[in-house]
């Protein structure tokens, strides 16, 4: 009841989408406010809003619905013989590195089994999860992601390392405070840059760069990091291979280290089925030195 509230705004409207009478949509929500002992709507003219208790419970309440939909799922397919169907959400990033590999023995150990796989952003991937779209998620989670909702499996790591074209004039630069007015380039979600950039500053309390750029298409991420004057950010395989090829030069500096976890990410109420127990096995054989 609490999650048509939300979905339709109104108790009345709440009321409809579930066939019942208004009173009894209000009768509900006061008896399970009296147990809980804390309010969960707050009332106005133009409907109602969960309030903090509200929001915390509804985020359960569809949690639950998701897994009670996925069992139905998967029982219905048992009935009719045929195996369940696994979603998993892959960033852009592990895709290329962590998942063919891992995917290829899955193929072998269960090949009846239906995949559906979708590369994503990370908001895409946290929104996939919560709604119950991906069974499971294989991300790259920097120390600064929140992620309590979720169990993380790490794999391996990987640090984050600055860099700049080769050749820059930024290239004898060593002092983290003198680089907060170049422009920067940065390969994770924007809300996570604050805490990125305390972890780099250390004990330090240098003024975020005032010009940040986002980017997290890998193609246009190397294709951006090569103008002159962009310091950018990089996991650390990676910009071997960028070094290697000649595009790109380390930047030592005064920074301290940020990591980087490869790991597999769950609801931490999820039930894990057979085939998901599998594929979890598969990608975790995968030699951490593979990264």
């Amino acid at each position: 009841m609490l999650v048509a509230i939300a979905e339709n705004g109104t108790l009345m409207a709440a009321a409809d989408a579930l066939n019942v009478s208004q009173p009894a949509v209000t009768k509900s929500i006061k008896e399970l406010e009296a147990r809980l002992g804390v309010q969960l709507l707050e009332r106005s003219g133009a409907g109602v809003r969960l309030t903090r208790y509200g929001e915390t419970l509804l985020r359960r309440a569809r949690a639950v619905i998701a897994e009670i939909a996925s069992a139905e799922r998967e029982l219905k397919e048992m009935k009719s013989g045929v195996e369940r169907t696994l979603s998993l959400g892959v960033s852009l990033l592990a895709s290329s590195i962590a998942m063919p590999d891992a995917l290829r023995a899955f193929r072998k150990r269960l090949p009846d089994v239906r995949l559906n796989v979708y590369e994503c952003l990370p908001t895409q991937i946290i929104d996939g999860l919560r709604d119950g779209s991906f069974d499971l998620c294989v991300a790259f989670v920097a120390d600064s992601d929140v992620t309590a909702e979720y169990r993380v499996v790490p794999i391996s790591e990987s640090a984050q390392v600055l860099a700049v074209p080769r050749d820059d004039p930024l290239t004898g630069e060593t002092q983290l405070a003198n680089l907060t007015g170049a422009r920067w380039l940065y390969n994770h979600t924007r809300d996570s840059l604050p805490t990125f950039w305390r972890e780099l500053c250390g004990n330090r309390a240098l003024a975020l760069p005032s010009h940040v750029n986002v980017c997290t298409s890998q193609r246009l991420y190397v294709q951006l990091a090569q103008e002159r004057g962009t310091i950018s950010v990089w996991p650390e395989f990676l910009l071997e291979e960028q070094i290697r090829l000649g595009h790109m030069h380390r930047l030592e500096t005064d920074a301290c280290t940020s990591r980087l976890t490869l790991g597999l990410m769950y609801r931490r109420d999820l039930v894990l089925s057979t085939s998901l127990e599998y594929f979890i096995d598969c990608i975790q054989r995968k030699p951490a030195g593979d990264l």
